[in-house]
């Protein structure tokens, strides 16, 4: 397949294992499981930490000890590393 698009659809047809004329049966859920196995703990961690730190950045959960500058540089940190 010479077009990007061609190429990266055989590609997510060869990686969870379905054919290229049954593209549509590939699902979010699909690609989710494929991710989750391949995370060690550490990212799992990771995740997770990056995760409340988010929901705190935009004011879903509070953390009165940090700026939200600090929270920003603490997911710039994890996300980096």
């Amino acid at each position: 397949m010479r077009s990007p698009v061609g190429r990266n659809a055989k590609y997510c047809a060869s990686l969870f294992d379905v054919s290229i004329s049954n593209i549509a049966a590939f699902t979010k859920r699909m690609a989710w499981i494929r991710a989750e196995a391949q995370l060690t703990d550490t990212d799992n961690d990771k995740l997770k930490v990056i995760s409340e730190l988010s929901c705190v950045q935009h004011h879903y959960m509070n953390l009165d000890t940090f700026s939200m500058a600090g929270v920003a540089v603490m997911i710039e940190t994890l996300c980096a590393t």
